[in-house]
């Protein structure tokens, strides 16, 4: 199998096939974040659908801590009906973020094993807050881990200390 470097982070990994002219990434995180654009000379950053898309996707994961905070504190404060309404409403918007994390992945032009194994751990947390005693909290933890999954493209680009050499 051929070595080539990541078209994204620089890092190198195994192919199976070199086809020209394709871009090609170590895992679907970096084949993710190379469609978002980078900003512009003025920190500007082009409209584009992917840009929308992830920005709706962290407004939702937003609103799904914020929805289970307030659930944990009606809770709290033995208010058992709110408490219940802002945690069916946490859940559901983890149903929707994992929904379109995990569409991510599907539409990443690089997949890999691991990628389905994550996907499927991540909706067996999300199972578990649907259960009879609804956690959200479970909820939460699923998506966050299913989008630290997809940023460590990001990472590995941003907090690669040693320099990359050519293979």
């Amino acid at each position: 199998m051929p070595r080539i470097q990541c078209s994204y982070c620089g890092l190198p990994f195994n192919v199976r096939r070199i086809e020209t002219g394709r871009a090609y990434y170590c895992c679907s995180g970096c084949a993710l974040v190379s469609r978002l654009p980078p900003a512009g000379g003025g920190g500007e950053f082009p409209v584009t659908p992917a840009l929308v898309a992830a920005l709706g996707v962290g407004f939702a994961f937003f609103n799904q801590v914020l929805f289970w905070t307030l659930a944990a504190e009606l809770a709290r404060e033995h208010r058992a009906v709110p408490a219940l309404l802002f945690a069916r409403i946490s859940v559901g918007l983890g149903v929707l973020v994992w929904a379109a994390l995990a569409a991510g992945i599907w539409r990443a032009p690089a997949r890999h094993w691991t990628d389905a194994v994550v996907a499927l751990a991540t909706l067996a947390g999300l199972g578990l807050a649907i259960r009879p005693q609804l956690s959200a909290g479970s909820a939460v933890a699923a998506s966050a881990a299913l989008g630290l999954w997809l940023a460590r493209g990001w990472g590995k680009q941003k907090f690669n200390r040693k320099k990359v050499l050519p293979v």
